[in-house]
């Protein structure tokens, strides 16, 4: 485990009205998704089966999706976004067995970036960290962590399916303004996170939500 894990976990992130329009449009029956033959990496023996359902949503430096402006306007807006790397909509189906299947940990990338995973549906398959911490699928839930640390997924016995939107950004955490339009900003778990606001904010930025509590 590396001594720059760090993950921050918010609920209700966003409000109900700007979380059903992600929603109705990714769970709808007409939302266009892909096949994917690797779920970690290219021949992992490790799982029972190694496929799920992707749409990416923007990639190679341009928008490709027709629904990147729905994200745009709903969650980026919230999130201290510097560059852009990548977004993409992950589909898990159920685990085969009785137990939630976990994943083969995996990095998002070699290079250092951020990381955020904003999550559609309840289910019984969590997110495990680096350290070895689930966090739980639940609808409004978003996942702020370093992208670069080993971390898996997982498939619900519970669903027919989980819903993840996945982030990969050179930035920081929530937008200072943001936070104060937000039902609770306080987060729910977080571990070191100073790691994720200080390289990008000046001293005096961490200073004030310091003092505000934020």
């Amino acid at each position: 485990m590396s001594k720059d894990t760090n993950y921050t976990v918010i609920d209700n992130f966003l409000s109900n009205e700007k979380f059903n329009l992600i929603h109705n449009c990714l769970t709808s029956d007409n939302f266009p998704w892909y096949f994917q033959s690797n779920i970690s990496f290219k021949n992992d023996k490790t799982q029972s089966y190694n496929f799920y359902m992707t749409h990416r949503i923007y990639d190679e430096e341009r928008p490709l999706s027709n629904h990147f402006e729905l994200i745009k306007n709903t969650l980026l807006e919230s999130i201290y976004v510097k560059s852009l790397i990548r977004i993409k909509a992950n589909l898990y189906l159920p685990s085969r067995g009785k137990e939630v299947y976990h994943h083969a940990k995996h990095r998002d990338g070699v290079f250092k970036h951020q990381g955020a995973l904003f999550y559609l549906t309840n289910c019984d398959a969590p997110t495990t960290m680096d350290d070895g911490y689930e966090v739980q699928s639940v609808e409004n839930r978003l996942l702020l962590f370093d992208a670069t640390s080993p971390h898996s997924s997982s498939s619900p016995t519970n669903s027919s399916h989980r819903v993840t939107i996945n982030f990969n950004y050179w930035g920081a955490g929530v937008r200072m303004e943001w936070r104060h339009n937000m039902p609770n900003p306080n987060p729910i778990i977080s571990k070191n996170m100073e790691l994720l606001e200080k390289s990008h904010f000046l001293d005096i930025a961490n200073q004030a939500m310091t003092e505000w509590g934020i």
